[in-house]
């Protein structure tokens, strides 16, 4: 199924730049006109002339330029993107850090800052995520808001966690994902039937990730239902678990086996 959220940003991205280029290619043709017109003037207006097409050719050449760095920028961040969700960690960072040496803009200082936290240096993650909120006037981005949630989660701390994962819900790309880690924390809390409410609309999906697999398996093992619990754990070896998830698995295990 096409991915809607990258489509759109793909189609603006492409536009935007399409509108830049054809207002610097305006600006040079008033330029050039301008240049022409003085020549052909008597002596009188001639200077003018050259002088007001001079004026305008050094804007267009500031533009020009300021609009080549933005928009390559703009490319090494998308490119960006596309490897962070390619679980490219590596590349996507040298990309935003690429970005950022054409254009420093907030948003890419906030990529950074994620792969900061993802790559186990939360220190200067936050601190990055922070000074591109800054530069917002105290907004994130619902990519910021999600993954500097999902670190607080990872720590334990729900109440650092919960407001920056309920804004990364208002984007439809996130939503899903939070609603998982909200019926984890309920199930952590032994609220299970908080989690089966938050999760009874997408309890017949097909399970495809470690953490649906996790909290469908509790609830069935809550009802009762070792069996099936058991069953969808094992569709999931444990070696391909990260730290969080397998000791979660191992948690269900015990339960079961008790």
């Amino acid at each position: 199924m096409p991915d809607i959220g990258h489509y759109t940003d793909t189609t603006t991205l492409i536009l935007g730049e399409t509108g830049k280029y054809f207002a610097l290619l305006l600006f040079s043709v008033l330029t050039i006109r301008l240049a022409r017109r003085g020549m052909k003037n008597s002596t009188s207006n001639k200077f003018n002339h050259l002088l007001l097409a001079g004026a305008f050719g050094v804007v267009t050449v500031v533009i020009g330029y300021l609009s080549l760095c933005q928009s390559l920028g703009k490319l090494y961040s998308y490119y960006g993107m596309n490897a962070f969700r390619a679980n490219r960690l590596p590349q996507a960072f040298n990309l935003f850090q690429t970005s950022s040496k054409y254009w420093n803009r907030a948003d890419v200082l906030g990529q950074k800052g994620v792969c900061f936290l993802l790559s186990g240096h939360p220190d200067q993650g936050l601190q990055l995520i922070g000074a591109a909120k800054a530069l917002r006037r105290g907004h994130g981005t619902p990519f910021e808001d999600f993954y500097a949630g999902l670190y607080f989660f990872t720590q334990g701390q729900h109440s650092n966690s919960v407001p920056l994962l309920e804004a990364a819900a208002m984007d439809e790309t996130y939503r899903w994902s939070v609603v998982k880690l909200f019926a984890v924390m309920d199930l952590d809390a032994n609220r299970t039937a908080e989690a089966a409410g938050l999760m009874e609309p997408f309890l017949q999906a097909d399970i495809t990730e470690s953490d649906q697999a996790y909290i469908v398996a509790a609830l069935k093992l809550a009802d009762g239902k070792k069996a099936e619990a058991q069953a969808i754990l094992n569709k999931f070896p444990p070696d391909d678990l990260s730290p969080m998830w397998k000791a979660r698995f191992e948690k269900l295990q015990a339960e079961i086996h008790h």
